[in-house]
């Protein structure tokens, strides 16, 4: 049995140095080597987090490194190729949400996984979070009786696809933010969708040459018979009070659950911000805050299990449809708003 992970990351832009810490604190696991295609960045990566290689081509990292497995955190579209050729190499695979931005990528890598007989896992890390494990727990225990209706808002500052995105012009708000609320609703409700009927707005992006929505709303119904609201914009002023806005409402017969992130108590208010990211809300860093110099929160919390899956030879909690149903999900939401009328699953 392995008493270590030996990890080769293939991304370290604007997600895939978050998830570098939380292997590189792990005791049971080393990034021995880091892919991207910018050399400079990749390196001052690695001189901050102790990265013994540097490659700008992931593939040329696979055949010279001793690899258990790869974490990979390229843009959402770029995805299928990379983990395929890991898959090729006999390595368990970490992919960052989501699986893919269309179905035939979802099967390619599914496939490709199937045949391995490797781990696989994506990072649907909302999971991880204890406010939706607990909301998971009260809807499993029976505490609000039967789902009737919810609301599920995940919005990002404009700042994200203006600054952080290089790509954002080929994604949308479905598909890099509000795909995590679409993973953590059908996870606590444990049921499947059957239809979603979607609409989007596109005024302040576009006129600024990056044709992507500006917002999108999603009626999604489940096989229970409940629906709820998916609620997504990436263009809140930079201004706004946080990085990111999140809030999931589940009302039951019995019950109802609230779940707010936003807001967790602490806000620094300073004369004026400074660089494009700050904001006076620091609750919004649940996802990996810094404690005592290291990465903590649900990051951490996901990387770790993975990481316990592979040395200890256990299947990921995430399993490989619970992966791609985001996906088929958030494409049923695409092919509404190409065509304006409801699409079933």
């Amino acid at each position: 049995m392995l008493k270590s992970v030996k990890v080769g990351m293939i991304g370290c832009g604007g997600w895939g140095e978050n998830v570098i810490g939380a292997y590189q604190q792990n005791p049971f696991s080393q990034i021995v080597a880091l892919a991207d295609l910018n050399r400079e960045r990749a390196e001052a990566v690695a001189n901050q987090y102790g990265i013994p290689k540097v490659y700008t081509d992931y593939r040329e990292m696979l055949e010279k490194e001793q690899l258990d497995m790869a974490s990979v955190a390229t843009p959402d579209f770029a995805h299928r190729q990379a983990v395929c050729d890991c898959f090729a190499k006999g390595l368990h695979v970490f992919l960052e949400k989501p699986v893919a931005t269309n179905m035939e990528d979802c099967y390619a890598i599914a496939e490709a996984a199937g045949k391995s007989g490797k781990k696989f896992m994506t990072d649907y890390f909302m999971r991880f979070i204890p406010q939706f494990r607990d909301a998971k727990l009260a809807v499993e225990n029976g505490e609000l009786g039967q789902i009737v209706q919810g609301y599920a808002r995940i919005d990002d500052c404009v700042s994200v696809p203006t600054k952080m995105l290089r790509w954002s012009k080929d994604s949308s708000p479905v598909f890099f933010v509000m795909i995590h609320n679409i993973d953590a609703v059908r996870w606590i409700l444990g049921k499947e969708v059957v239809e979603v009927y979607a609409r989007q707005q596109k005024m302040k992006l576009a006129p600024q040459g990056c044709d992507t929505p500006d917002s999108v709303q999603a009626l999604v119904t489940f096989e229970s018979g409940a629906s709820v609201m998916f609620d997504s914009n990436w263009i809140l002023p930079r201004t706004y009070d946080g990085l990111n806005d999140q809030f999931v409402r589940l009302v039951g017969t019995e019950g109802t659950a609230y779940i707010n992130i936003t807001y967790q108590g602490l806000r620094v208010f300073k004369p004026e911000f400074q660089g494009d990211f700050e904001h006076s809300n620091r609750a919004t860093v649940y996802v990996n805050p810094m404690f005592n110099g290291r990465t903590t929160g649900c990051v951490e919390r996901s990387v770790g299990h993975f990481v316990d899956c592979i040395l200890n030879d256990t299947d990921p909690c995430i399993t490989i449809k619970d992966a791609i149903e985001p996906t088929r999900i958030a494409c049923a939401i695409q092919q509404s708003l190409d065509t304006g009328a409801p699409v079933k699953l």
